[in-house]
């Protein structure tokens, strides 16, 4: 069992660095058996169809990211300075991906289809960090109960397109950018 965990974590690990670097569709299976120096037996004895290491693949980065954003997030004194802290976690996330963006917008774009097991587990990915936020912001008292999801999504939307624009230009400037407005968003309705 444990070759078989060590395996399958070489093979979505192989996966992750592939289509973090050229992309899903332009990476084929037999690359990444190639590359992970494993089976081709054992790639679909762990992963059916590219698809389903595509769903392994969003399922580990969405993982990986909700631990350490948890992680780093939860050192915030209020839901308030966690929200910020978000954005500067996804600084740091950006940089260590080299600027690789979103995981699941990425896939979005790539296979835009609607109703395969990869697009939804993407829009599921994107819709657990909705929700984060939606809890977060639902915890601030100074926000009045008719705008808190407004103020959510709005806070959403400024993060993947802070996101976005980074990958684009391949620099931190528009995620900071978009901390400060949340910052701005929040010191409005603290005035109101």
């Amino acid at each position: 069992m444990q070759a078989d965990t060590s395996v399958r974590e070489t093979i979505i690990s192989t996966a992750t660095r592939l289509f973090l670097s050229q992309g899903y569709n332009q990476t084929g299976i037999n690359q990444i058996i190639e590359e992970a120096g494993v089976a081709k037996a054992s790639l679909y004895y762990h992963f059916p169809s590219k698809e389903d290491l595509g769903v392994a693949y969003l399922r580990t980065r969405s993982e990986k990211w909700r631990a350490g954003r948890d992680g780093y997030v939860n050192e915030g004194k209020d839901a308030r300075e966690k929200l910020i802290r978000v954005f500067e976690y996804r600084c740091l996330w950006l940089e260590q991906s080299d600027y690789a963006g979103c995981s699941y917008t990425r896939i979005l774009t790539e296979l835009p289809q609607q109703g395969t097991k990869l697009n939804k587990q993407a829009v599921a990915n994107k819709e657990e960090q909705r929700l984060y936020f939606q809890d977060l912001v639902g915890q601030l008292d100074f926000i009045p109960d008719g705008r808190k999801n407004d103020v959510a999504n709005t806070v959403f939307l400024l993060f993947d397109g802070g996101t976005l624009q980074c990958q684009v230009y391949r620099n931190l400037q528009p995620m900071e950018n978009a901390r400060n407005a949340v910052m701005e968003l929040l010191r409005c309705h603290t005035k109101a």
